[in-house]
């Protein structure tokens, strides 16, 4: 094989500043060679941010007799705006080029062979040659990652895909290498790319392969990725809590958990305690809720995992692992749930009261089912069809439209569904950073009365500028009302300061400026406080499908005690793709910030029955109370009558990109972007519902208790499967 080119620079237009960095004046640069890539020639571009390559035409006749090469035009140059805007340069390519951005580049890799190229990268910092040393390397492999668009089914998954080219020349293989490790280390999503993470994997959630989904699925990528990873095999519940509170992670970048929704939620109660333990909070009664400074990377293997599918539109290991290679991250709203004295714990997914808390506790009863117990314990309570008394008072967002929404009385607007680049919580971010600009920063070491009030003094300042953001994103956005309403800039529950001997913690119902609460009484079936949508493989559009990852919001869902067809057909709706439980009569649904639970019958001295707050794991009694229910909070038991559930908007930071949509794929030629623009360019259309079996249906059930951290060590075999793209 035998090739000879020459490098080409070349400047853009945009000027470049003296004071920039040489990482950044380097990324203006544009380098054109001819590599073989499988034997054919192609030639490669490497221009800003993204990496082009094409197979070089054959020259016609005219071409031959005119001694000339038929060569694609180079795109025109960006504007400085389009640059700073970010917009997409792919139709200026020729048709037929692939085109990679960097990134969704995982490493780039030389070698002398082909096989040597493909091994894991031993340095990832760049260190030039000394110059007695030649190179000799004329292999360049670029790991990378690539979204199946094309797959209606599996459009959320992401696969790790391989390129390698080859040039005689080992100066230019050692340019490009150079160019491209420098370019993916000055992008902005290289500078959140891990080099150090913890791990913490529970080997007997869900069917108990978590060991062998690390070794197997997992490992190969980190270690191709470059990262140093720690892991950590649980071997008791709350195990995670304790080694997040006690130990030093000064030294980590992020913290990722293998298992399922239970260990998910320990990793974020243990990160969120250890801040406020840092700040000199107290834990019991705080005054506000800070944000954890270290990442969480969620790998699932649990029973259903309902919180990485939420997150990526999908429960697959190879894709969850991949959002952690390539960095990007995404805030996720947390909720506290309190009671009349303290803070019990922090959810991550849902709090259910009634059906699916009598499911999750008297499963405990039948241990030595299994997970089948799950499956027995719900059909039981399916049959038995209790309700409870409860009041609920509800803090309703101002403008926002009339909900529950019955068939009769349907908004004219489509709620939006979640998306990758949802406007509603980009929104959302948008004003988190701008309200976090205007509060004093956690970590100044001063009194809490003087921090309490430079809270009060921010909050007052933060009124009057707070709803200008707002209008310029509609503007721009041309968001709906309802959505308007919904995004508008509010004080933080997390830096709402406590009234010195209040009574009550959690269940304060004083108001606020333009706030209102209203108070519902009734005998339900179902309560459900629903942080995400809780969607997973047996149940794709989850118990809310309009919930948002990171607005600030959660979705309370009413069911009223009703007869067994009606709770069937509320089954049969959140199983089904087409199904919307928002126009069933009996089903209300409430688009909120906080909510206060508390039984009608209860007294004061028995709003805490046993404890508040027992493992799911441990034994809660020899029965269940068929007076009241208890409350299922990932996977834990929580056994208080008087709850608040509070959404702190984007508490945490997740590794994820969100879930796309499917787009029919277009002709060669027309390019559409993967992800769609804003949330509202995918609302929910209504189809007829899918007929279920009954038997399938219960299994949805596993929703209601994920994995539990316990443990021994499992060993594996390590495997590493990747494809090359068919060119």
């Amino acid at each position: 094989m035998t090739q000879s080119s020459g490098i080409e620079f070349g400047k853009s237009t945009v000027p470049v500043s003296s004071s920039v960095s040489a990482a950044a004046s380097s990324s203006s640069d544009v380098l054109l060679n001819n590599f073989q890539l499988k034997k054919k020639s192609y030639r490669v571009l490497l221009h800003g941010q993204r990496l082009v390559w094409e197979r070089m035409q054959r020259p016609t006749k005219s071409a031959q007799n005119s001694n000339q090469t038929v060569k694609t035009p180079l795109p025109e140059p960006a504007s400085a705006v389009e640059q700073q805007l970010g917009h997409s340069l792919e139709h200026n390519y020729g048709e037929h080029s692939h085109i990679l951005h960097m990134d969704d580049i995982i490493s780039v890799c030389r070698g002398d062979t082909k096989q040597q190229s493909l091994q894991p990268p031993q340095h990832l910092a760049l260190e030039p040659l000394p110059e007695d040393v030649k190179p000799t390397a004329q292999f360049l492999t670029i790991n990378y990652a690539e979204r199946l668009t094309k797959s209606k089914s599996d459009c959320n998954r992401w696969q790790l895909r391989r390129i390698t080219f080859y040039n005689s020349d080992p100066y230019i293989v050692r340019q490009w290498e150079l160019q491209l490790r420098l370019r993916l280390e000055s992008s902005p999503a290289g500078g959140q790319r891990v080099r150090r993470l913890l791990v913490f994997i529970n080997p007997y959630g869900g069917r108990k392969a978590g060991a062998q989904t690390y070794e197997r699925q997992v490992r190969p990528l980190f270690q191709l990725a470059g990262i140093d990873a720690t892991c950590i095999t649980t071997q008791r519940a709350n195990q995670i809590r304790d080694i997040l509170l006690t130990h030093d992670l000064s030294c980590y970048d992020a913290v990722c958990c293998v298992g399922g929704d239970g260990t998910v939620a320990e990793v974020i109660n243990g990160l969120v305690f250890r801040r406020m333990r840092e700040l000199g909070l107290d834990m019991q009664r705080p005054a506000y809720i800070p944000r954890p400074s270290l990442p969480v990377a969620v790998i699932p293997a649990g029973s259903t995992d309902t919180i990485v599918y939420s997150m990526h539109g999908t429960a697959d290991v190879p894709t969850a692992a991949i959002h952690v290679l390539l960095g990007q991250r995404r805030g996720l709203d947390v909720c506290s749930v309190s009671n009349s004295r303290t803070l019990l714990r922090f959810c991550a997914s849902v709090l259910s009261y009634g059906y699916l808390g009598d499911v999750a506790a008297e499963s405990e009863q039948y241990r030595w089912m299994g997970t089948k117990r799950y499956e027995y314990s719900g059909v039981k309570a399916f049959i038995s069809n209790r309700g409870y008394d409860a009041e609920l008072h509800l803090l309703e967002e101002p403008l926002e439209p009339e909900t529950p929404q019955s068939p009769v009385s349907v908004c004219s607007e489509p709620p939006s569904v979640c998306y990758a680049n949802c406007a509603r919580c980009s929104i959302a971010s948008s004003l988190q950073e701008q309200r976090s600009s205007l509060f004093p920063t956690e970590n100044e070491d001063e009194d809490e009365d003087a921090g309490q009030q430079e809270l009060g003094s921010s909050r007052k300042e933060h009124t009057h500028v707070k709803l200008q953001p707002s209008v310029a994103f509609n503007h721009e956005l041309q968001l709906s009302a309802s959505e308007t309403a919904l995004l508008r800039p509010h004080p933080r529950p997390s830096s709402l300061s406590l009234q010195p001997g209040a009574a009550s913690y959690g269940s304060d119902l004083s108001l606020r400026s333009g706030e209102q609460w209203k108070i519902i009484r009734g005998n339900f079936f179902m309560i459900c406080g629903a942080n995400i949508t809780c969607a997973c493989s047996r149940s794709p559009n989850g118990i809310s499908r309009y919930s948002h990852l990171g607005d600030g919001c959660l979705d309370l869902i009413l069911v009223r005690k009703t007869t067994l067809l009606n709770n069937l057909r509320f089954l049969l709706s959140t199983a089904g793709k087409g199904g919307d439980i928002r126009n069933l009569p009996f089903v209300e649904v409430y688009r909120t910030r906080k909510f206060n639970f508390r039984t009608l019958t209860a007294s004061q001295e028995n709003c805490s029955i046993s404890g508040s707050c027992q493992p799911i794991t441990q034994s809660v009694g020899d029965g269940v109370n068929s007076e009241y229910s208890s409350w299922n909070c990932d996977g834990e038991v929580v056994t208080d009558l008087d709850v608040t559930m509070s959404s702190h908007c984007q508490l945490i930071d997740v590794f994820m990109r969100g879930p796309h949509s499917y787009s029919k794929p277009q002709k060669v030629g027309v390019r559409t972007p993967t992800t769609p623009a804003s949330s509202s360019d995918n609302v929910y259309s209504r189809k007829a519902c899918h007929p279920v079996v009954l038997t399938e249906l219960l299994l949805i059930f596993h929703l209601i208790v994920p994995s539990h951290s316990a443990a021994s060590k499992i060993s594996g075999t390590p495997t590493n499967e990747m494809n090359e793209p068919n060119n």
